[in-house]
């Protein structure tokens, strides 16, 4: 199928692009990677006035890291070149997510804060987001402002964005030391949307784990954190309760079917994949490998 007629157009500076969205009365759309905008402009899912592509922003497709633990990373930072400045820092929560995005040609083009503000439930950069703690930072016609990724999801496919607003850039801590960090999901193929997934960060206090974050995705309306599998890890041993903890998860998700999957089937692969991200965390705290 063929996309609506709309305008196209690509500013150069953020202030630029803030105007053209501002200025369209909610007829305009943000055009990053694209490729899950495109789609939905084939399908005519979507029919804006105007498409402000945001390539032309040199500032928009940067990766800052303080060194330490903090990494900023811009509105048109792909998949791939997270992937690859993981790989080279040696980070491990980021190349499980990534080596999990579609294919090569989408890792080459989508884009980790266009994940994000797409909003699919099942999205693997929101896991990580979530279990990072990370924040997003946002620009609109009434100025900048910061917002939890915990409090950017409303519901599939939606986000608390308002109007003309844009994400400009992702900021997110990385493990400290004495933490290990993974990410596991389960698709139909390699490739195809996931089933279920989760994030963990483990921190561990000698043979104990001191504090534990688990994000899950594909497993309730939007990603969310299984608190309930956190308080099952945490201040036990680390050599301990990783099932358990895992079988834990039923208090935590509510998910919903679709041709991807059955409500009954993620429920059934939720304690898998928990697992088998717990178990790769606690093995990388015991490496120092995040």
């Amino acid at each position: 199928m063929k996309p609506p007629p709309f305008r196209y157009a690509a500013p150069t500076t953020l202030p630029e692009a803030t105007a053209m969205l501002a200025g369209s009365d909610g007829r305009a759309l943000v055009l990053a990677g694209g490729q899950s905008l495109i789609p939905m402009l084939r399908h005519r899912l979507v029919g804006p006035d105007v498409l402000v592509d945001l390539r032309g922003i040199d500032a928009l497709h940067r990766i800052s890291f303080d060194g330490l633990r903090t990494l900023r990373l811009g509105a048109m930072v792909t998949h791939a070149a997270l992937e690859r400045w993981a790989s080279a820092h040696d980070k491990a929560l980021l190349t499980d997510a990534a080596a999990q995005i579609g294919h090569p040609s989408v890792r080459t083009m989508g884009t980790v804060v266009g994940s994000l503000a797409h909003g699919d439930p099942a999205a693997e950069w929101s896991a990580v987001a979530l279990v990072l703690a990370g924040v997003c930072n946002i620009t609109g016609p009434d100025g900048d402002r910061e917002i939890g990724v915990d409090r950017l999801f409303t519901g599939p496919f939606s986000t608390s964005l308002a109007g003309p607003e844009l994400i400009t850039s992702l900021t997110v801590v990385l493990p400290g030391p004495r933490a290990g960090a993974a990410f596991s999901e389960v698709a139909p193929r390699p490739g195809d949307p996931a089933v279920a997934g989760a994030a963990a960060v483990i921190t561990l206090d000698g043979q104990d784990v001191r504090s534990a974050r688990v994000t899950l995705i594909g497993l309730a309306p939007t990603p969310c954190r299984a608190p309930t599998v956190e308080a099952a890890l945490t201040g036990r041993p680390a050599s301990v309760g990783v099932e358990a903890a895992a079988q834990a998860v039923e208090d935590d998700i509510s998910p919903l079917g679709d041709i991807h999957g059955s409500e009954d089937y993620r429920r059934r692969v939720a304690p898998v994949v928990v697992t088998r991200a717990l178990r790769s965390a606690l093995a990388r705290a015991g490496e120092g490998r995040s």
